[in-house]
């Protein structure tokens, strides 16, 4: 199904449907570097300009599948602020 959307409005609608916008960025990034090196689009691609609308269309149409992982450092985890030492206050 080709949309009637304006290109904008297809990408506010992509982006809503993402809810994140650095996940869409990552997304839509991945997606087109996928269709630019001949993967086959998942929506009908026949009055899409460019693959960015190809992949708004695939979001919209919900042919696209991706997962969050939560990914949180800890404290103890983190690299000691420059200049810190890790030895003793001199005891």
């Amino acid at each position: 199904m080709v949309s009637s959307l304006t290109y904008d409005q297809q990408f506010e609608a992509a982006m809503d449907k993402v809810s994140n916008r650095f996940l869409f960025t990552v997304v839509l990034s991945r997606r087109v570097a996928q269709l630019k090196k001949g993967a086959e689009p998942l929506v009908e691609s026949h009055g899409l300009d460019t693959y960015e609308e190809i992949v708004f269309q695939e979001i919209l149409d919900e042919k696209l599948e991706w997962r969050t992982i939560d990914n949180q450092a800890e404290p103890g985890d983190m690299e000691p602020e420059y200049g810190e030492s890790e030895f003793d206050d001199g005891e």
